[in-house]
């Protein structure tokens, strides 16, 4: 009887029915790809935010560029180069438009600083993005023209 047993477990070990179910791999390759899915979406999204910033800085880089060829033309209190800097930047939240002087007699030279915040991937429902900004500053600095005497 308890040789009757053994060879009973025996059989059933010699026939590979647990093992073959082992061995199978059908479906592997969808549990890989639903492992790295989320991986590979957080790369992309990682990309798009990089695009973003570097279009924003682009902006930023024209805005400051238009706001010094205003200003360079312009006298002390005159405001047009924060009106120009600003209608180049429209579509971004504008932080900060500032312009100092250097130099001095027909060697002044002006300076625009411009600083935009740069756009967040947000979905309220996914990320709670309050109080977070990417500000991107550019400045510019240029000759002032001198004044003409009439």
């Amino acid at each position: 009887m308890n040789l009757s047993i053994r060879l009973k477990f025996s059989r059933t070990q010699k026939s590979g029915d647990g093992m073959k179910w082992l061995r199978n791999e059908r479906g592997s390759q969808a549990i890989e790809l639903i492992g790295v899915l989320p991986l590979f979406l957080l790369m992309i999204l990682i990309v798009w935010q990089f695009a973003l910033a570097a279009s924003t800085a682009i902006t930023a880089k024209a805005a400051a560029m238009e706001g010094a060829r205003a200003a360079m033309t312009e006298d002390i209190m005159d405001t047009d180069y924060d009106i120009a800097a600003r209608n180049i930047a429209t579509g971004y939240v504008v932080k900060d438009v500032s312009r100092s002087y250097s130099g001095g007699g027909d060697n002044t030279y002006v300076t625009v600083s411009v600083t935009l915040e740069a756009p967040l991937l947000t979905n309220s429902q996914l990320f709670d993005t309050t109080g977070l900004s990417i500000p991107i500053t550019s400045e510019v600095t240029i000759r002032k023209e001198p004044k003409e005497d009439p």
